[in-house]
């Protein structure tokens, strides 16, 4: 496949070059910081932002699906949150 776009710096404003489906967890962080979080479908979503503490979620609630949550997210809580989401990363 040709990629004319594998030379790019990735950084916080690029799109996004992989992701995957988040499991919803209340105690365990994301593998990988996301860039942001995609709704796959109409729900609610209830973040950690990477820099907010662990009692200090983030609640978006009646998000439309291909909504993109605008926080660097390290945690999807299972408590909030309806939606189907994926991250999305370098």
């Amino acid at each position: 496949m040709n990629d004319p776009y594998e030379d790019n710096s990735p950084g916080p404003s690029s799109l996004g070059r992989s992701g995957r489906l988040v499991v919803p967890s209340d105690t365990e962080d994301l593998p990988v910081v996301a860039k942001a979080i995609v709704c796959a479908t109409n729900g609610n979503v209830n973040v950690v932002p990477v820099a907010n503490a662990d009692d200090a979620p983030v609640p978006f609630i009646g998000v439309p699906a291909g909504y993109v949550i605008p926080y660097q997210v390290r945690r999807v809580m299972a408590a909030g949150t309806t939606a189907t989401v994926y991250t999305l990363e370098d």
